[in-house]
């Protein structure tokens, strides 16, 4: 299942897709570069965005805040180019808030 909602992150508003189809959280490279985020390492897997592209991440980011609603959890994110949206929150965010999607 998937919801969109409005989230922060740092001083910037954006789309927010949260999918409990999804093992892990993304952001896209462009909004790691607005944020001024420096990446963890580089990574070498494939994986199968919400839209159902296929693509390599480029980037992990090990200590990453997603806040919403004044809720802020730290979470590992993969950084991705992708134009369709500007961050994915996948189960590794949800379990940690004991979030159900319904």
């Amino acid at each position: 299942m998937a919801l969109y909602t409005n989230a922060r992150i740092g001083n910037i508003d954006i789309k927010l897709i949260l999918n409990s189809k999804s093992t892990g959280s993304i952001i896209t490279k462009q909004l790691m570069d607005q944020l001024g985020h420096q990446v963890d390492c580089v990574v070498i897997v494939q994986i199968i965005t919400a839209d159902g592209n296929t693509k390599t991440p480029i980037r992990k980011i090990n200590n990453f805040f997603f806040e919403i609603n004044g809720i802020q959890i730290l979470t590992k994110v993969l950084v991705i180019e992708v134009m369709q949206y500007q961050a994915l929150i996948g189960n590794n965010w949800l379990a940690k808030t004991h979030a159900i999607l319904d």
